[in-house]
């Protein structure tokens, strides 16, 4: 079964993400409906983020045969993140994207990681929220009376607030705010 984890991104959005199954090549036969009915799930992905181990001489391969079950799962059109893991084991780490990328692929974006490190996992986290279409976040200025402390609070837990300055009767906020969150203050935004 996957695994489902909540995320905070960087911009302070909260996103699930689902670890689906790996892709074991030579599969028996009477195991692919089962792998294949678990990997039908990331046809309702926003965002796919295919890690590939970047150590691994078979490295292209493998991403090609992830790309084709992807394709016959009708995902082409997804956008897909691309994370070279491993680097924490290979020599040269920044010529790791360069197999991958000669190779043909179109991914929207690419980041190395070590999982094992934790190295790139803040360049991860900004990639996804960057790539991930629902819920764009939009820089806003807000004007808040101080007796609406939800709102205030709001924007602190799901935004990310940039400025506040205070006035006897109002706060004034300039936020990175995700549209979902936008609607809901929607009274508070100042027209440019």
């Amino acid at each position: 079964d996957p695994t489902i984890r909540a995320v905070t991104l960087p911009s302070n959005r909260r996103v699930l993400l689902s670890d689906t199954v790996g892709f074991i090549q030579n599969l028996p036969t009477n195991l692919i409906q089962s792998f294949r009915a678990t990997l039908e799930e990331v046809s309702q992905a926003s965002l796919l983020v295919h890690v590939v181990d970047a150590s691994s001489e078979s490295a292209l391969e493998k991403a090609a045969h992830v790309d084709k079950v992807l394709a016959e799962l009708g995902c082409a059109q997804t956008p897909q993140l691309l994370v070279l893991n491993k680097i924490d084991l290979l020599e040269d780490a920044a010529a790791a994207p360069e197999p991958l990328a000669r190779s043909g692929r179109a991914p929207a974006g690419w980041v190395r990681l070590s999982a094992l490190t934790g190295e790139g996992l803040d360049g991860l986290l900004a990639a996804v929220d960057r790539l991930l279409p629902v819920d764009p976040v939009s820089r806003l200025k807000l004007r808040i009376p101080l007796g609406e402390g939800a709102a205030l609070h709001l924007l602190h837990e799901r935004a990310r607030v940039l400025s506040l300055s205070y006035s006897a009767s109002e706060c004034e906020v300039e936020a990175e705010v995700p549209e979902s969150i936008a609607r809901r203050l929607a009274s508070f935004i100042v027209k440019a």
